[in-house]
């Protein structure tokens, strides 16, 4: 079996499905299948055995010989079936983005569209976002199939453009649709002396104070004095979430008040709100901190206006506890426990 330079595997596979690097034995196959959905491919003209032949002995076996391909091709499996095909095509390799490919046994169509796509796209961020890192990948679709949009949107993708009138078919224009998906793994660490330059810039922005309970700008002294005390403080964890590239995109700090309670704040940075990270870091941070202190039950205080933050906690697993008043301000008390 034929391996990619910039793949550490041949093979994706998921719950009965895989795929694999482009197989030689599955090229007239894969003429039939674009020869069959013409109207809806980047293709003039039905293939012939001979272009088909000349495409693999020459494009596609080039393609193993590259360390940066501008495509990655794969067959498509259920159970060890031949399904179809589809890659990576398009890649840019310095704005780390590519756009996806796919097509399946015509017959196929009408009765499994949605299952076979959403496995296939499944498989296809495997490789995207987990084995190459890249940041976004994306759907070029004539605007032929409409049955594609809502599978594509189960699966995370947005739409994110209409060019319209944009392609040539059967005596009319039609649009062109962009889906896309972006990158959101985001990881943590623990706070460290370094850190305390980012944490006074993420303080001091005026989002944070005007959501904070003490809203007044803070100042650099006291914050220095402030930060070295908690990264000595054995109750207090602080975590730097950063997202798939290393870049920081906010912070939870977890402090201790006894043996049975904790409070937890938050900030994102603002060059990454807006993108889901909020409400997974509050999860990622609480289920480490439970995991260390199984009986303190984590609370969180927010200010009623503060909208965003509540529907963050709630999805992050909190539950709403009480209406209260909190230093003083007209409050949700938010609660979460570890699941026993």
């Amino acid at each position: 079996m034929r391996k990619y330079q910039c793949l550490s595997t041949s093979v994706f596979e998921s719950n009965g499905f895989h795929i694999e690097s482009l197989r030689d034995e599955d090229k007239y196959a894969i003429m039939e299948i674009r020869n069959q959905q013409l109207y809806h491919l980047r293709q003039n003209q039905p293939l012939t055995k001979e272009n088909q032949e000349r495409y693999f002995a020459t494009v596609v076996n080039d393609l193993f010989q590259q360390e940066r391909p501008n495509q990655l091709l794969f067959s498509f499996f259920e159970n060890n079936e031949f399904i179809g095909y589809g890659g990576l095509v398009h890649i840019n390799w310095m704005d780390q983005n590519a756009e996806i490919s796919f097509v399946m046994k015509t017959e196929l169509e009408t009765d499994f569209f949605g299952k076979y796509w959403s496995n296939y796209l499944n498989l296809i961020e495997k490789v995207a976002f987990d084995e190459l890192n890249f940041h976004k990948i994306y759907t070029y679709a004539y605007d032929l199939r409409p049955h594609l949009y809502p599978v594509l949107e189960s699966c995370g993708f947005k739409k994110e453009a209409v060019l319209q009138e944009h392609c040539f078919f059967d005596g009319q224009f039609y649009d062109v649709l962009y889906h896309a998906k972006w990158n959101r793994k985001i990881s943590f660490r623990k706070a460290n002396e370094n850190d305390m330059m980012l944490y006074f810039d993420w303080t001091n922005d005026a989002s944070v104070r005007e959501n904070s309970y003490q809203t007044a700008p803070i100042s650099l002294e006291n914050h220095q004095n402030w930060f070295a005390s908690k990264l000595k403080d054995s109750n207090c964890l602080m975590f730097v979430f950063e997202n798939h590239i290393g870049a920081p995109i906010g912070q939870v700090r977890i402090q201790k008040q006894d043996d049975k309670t904790a409070v937890i704040g938050i900030s994102n940075d603002a060059n990454h709100r807006g993108k889901g990270y909020a409400s997974r870091m509050i999860a990622m941070a609480s289920d480490e901190f439970l995991q260390q202190n199984p009986d303190v039950q984590i609370s969180a205080y927010i200010k009623l206006e503060n909208e965003t933050s509540k529907k963050a906690f709630e999805k992050a697993g909190y539950e709403l506890d009480v209406v209260l008043e909190y230093d003083g301000i007209p409050s949700y008390h938010y609660i979460k426990k570890l699941c026993k």
